[in-house]
């Protein structure tokens, strides 16, 4: 113990500093985060709820939480760059989610609010659905 007090935010920037790489960490401070505020990291870099969702995914690309994170943390029409280049928005975010978690509701809910109307969006298993058939999967 050496005697320093820190809050919330403190213990996640000191946990990732001893663990860089560990999504939870990072992914639960990007949880913590209010939108537009950011947090300084121990290597410098000063990251906002939306870039640290970005390294959890990075960290481990098959967490459905992360995305979804994301994805909520977007406005709507609002990209973001991966660290694999990729530039997605809401939706495509979403539907990594499901290729990362074929059952969560939430993420087939979500999905189908994202949509317009008439629009239908294709799934990682190939499928195409519509805002009504993502509605229903989200019940199953």
């Amino acid at each position: 113990h050496d005697g320093r007090v820190m809050d919330k935010t403190q213990l996640f920037v000191e946990a990732i500093r001893c663990a860089p790489n560990n999504w939870q960490v990072i992914y639960n401070l990007a949880r913590l985060l209010a939108a537009g505020e950011t947090v300084e990291l121990h290597n410098g870099r000063v990251l906002g709820k939306k870039q640290l969702y970005v390294e959890a995914i990075h960290c481990n690309p098959d967490v459905s939480y992360a995305y979804m994170g994301l994805a909520h943390a977007l406005a709507t029409g609002e990209t973001v760059r991966l660290v694999d280049t990729r530039v997605v928005g809401k939706k495509q975010l979403f539907v990594e989610a499901l290729r990362c978690d074929r059952d969560w509701g939430d993420a087939y809910y979500h999905l189908g609010l994202a949509l317009e109307a008439g629009e239908t969006v294709e799934l990682y298993d190939g499928r195409v659905l519509d805002e009504k058939q993502l509605y229903v999967e989200a019940i199953r």
